[in-house]
């Protein structure tokens, strides 16, 4: 019976591992192959796609802003023609003021010229009547006031040349200050001209700049539109990858379950066989060759499981090196016939010779030897369990160890348990 049970574990142990590469038909996982390519690069194109769409929003956005700058300085620009306006208007109202006074000016200067002229010509004309009353002032008055006399139209006369310059003074100033008001007045209108054409230019680089913002918006359309259909492509091929992984796992549940069932149908009769419950505790002092055999093994076994996978193998192992059913070495636990299938196949050896040559680079994972250094200690993750198998293959496994009571762990692919027991399709 003992024989027996070690063949179906030694059957199941070799069928686990090929399984997988046979259960699934080549046409499936051709397709599986591809259609994963395929995805993949539409995933690829996506991100280029989507990288190209960041760098037309990052020129729209430096667009948009620079559009804004153009609006701040055609407001600006508006704010200042304004402002110019009204100063060229307050400087006309200055100047045409001003041509007032000069003209004023230039009327008082003729009217005292006028009045100048009728005196002196009054003067001319009745100078021998002039020269008799002064001569009548002497006899009558004395010299004094023929002086006087004399004085007093040469105060009239100086006077009204004094007026005279003094009107052509103040004309010739206001002239020269209409002059001023004048060039002011040039001044600001030229200003005002480059005024309207800065505007004029900025008007233009915003019609430039809005029909460039247009651009972008009509290829960040067709980006986005570009994009969803990619992400329909990715969709689709996603969809079909896993309907495809579907026929694929139901191809291995269906190769693994007659592998199952064709070893379970040699086995009638197996029952619950009780293992060792007396597994002696303690810290295992092994060899540096021990431990390049053991973390091997753990790699062989469970190199793909995690680190809670790869100490469950190791405690399995360790445990048969402290169980009477085992033998008491570890070499001899690992090499037992029929026991660890990477011995039974050649694997192990492959994979222990090619560590021992310093010329191929190290194949075992520094995971696996932590593991190994961890296992001697005398514990477990997985109680006094002596078995282990994957899970996918063994259908009623389960439910056989859960009905016999027998303590069992699942970690990763495999499942871990005390005793061997049979199962059934």
């Amino acid at each position: 019976m003992g024989k027996k049970i070690f063949c179906l574990f030694l059957i199941l142990c070799l069928c686990s591992s090929a399984l997988t590469a046979m259960a699934v038909s080549k046409d499936t996982q051709n397709r599986i192959d591809r259609t994963k390519q395929e995805k993949e690069e539409a995933e690829q194109k996506k991100k280029e796609a989507e990288a190209e769409q960041n760098e037309l929003n990052s020129a729209r956005k430096s667009m948009e802003n620079y559009l804004a700058d153009l609006g701040k300085q055609s407001k600006s620009l508006n704010e200042q023609i304004a402002i110019l306006t009204g100063d060229i208007e307050n400087k006309e109202a200055e100047v045409a003021a001003k041509l007032e006074e000069v003209n004023a000016a230039q009327e008082e200067i003729e009217r005292r010229y006028e009045d100048m002229k009728k005196r002196i010509q009054y003067m001319y004309e009745n100078g021998q009547d002039n020269m008799t009353t002064y001569l009548a002032s002497v006899l009558s008055g004395g010299l004094g006031n023929l002086l006087n006399q004399v004085e007093f139209a040469s105060r009239i006369s100086e006077y009204d040349r004094e007026m005279l310059e003094s009107c052509r003074k103040l004309k010739a100033e206001l002239e020269v200050q209409q002059k001023e008001l004048e060039d002011e007045q040039e001044a600001l209108q030229l200003l005002k001209e480059e005024t309207e054409k800065k505007k004029e230019q900025v008007a233009s680089q915003q019609r430039a700049a809005g029909s460039k913002l247009s651009q972008y918006d009509e290829m960040l359309a067709q980006k986005s539109g570009e994009i969803d259909n990619i992400e329909d492509m990715i969709a689709e091929k996603a969809k079909l990858l896993n309907e495809l992984i579907q026929k694929a796992e139901a191809e291995e549940r269906a190769a693994r379950l007659k592998a199952a069932q064709e070893a379970a149908a040699a086995m009638d009769g197996v029952t619950v066989i009780e293992g060792d419950p007396g597994i002696s505790r303690g810290e295992l002092s092994l060899s540096d060759y021990e431990m390049l055999l053991l973390a091997t093994m753990i790699y062989c076994e469970a190199g793909n499981q995690g680190t809670e996978g790869q100490l469950a193998v190791g405690y399995v192992i360790m445990n048969r090196v402290r169980s009477n059913l085992y033998p008491n070495s570890l070499e001899a636990v690992l090499r037992q016939s029929r026991q660890f299938e990477p011995a039974g196949s050649g694997r192990f050896d492959l994979v222990l010779k090619a560590e021992q040559d310093d010329d191929i680079p190290n194949i075992v994972t520094q995971s696996c030897w932590n593991a190994a250094a961890a296992v001697v200690n005398g514990t477990s993750n997985v109680g006094d369990s002596l078995f282990f198998r994957t899970c996918a293959p063994v259908p009623s496994l389960q439910a056989n160890l859960e009905a016999a009571g027998v303590p069992y762990w699942i970690i990763g692919a495999h499942i871990f348990y005390y005793y061997w027991t049979s199962y059934s399709r």
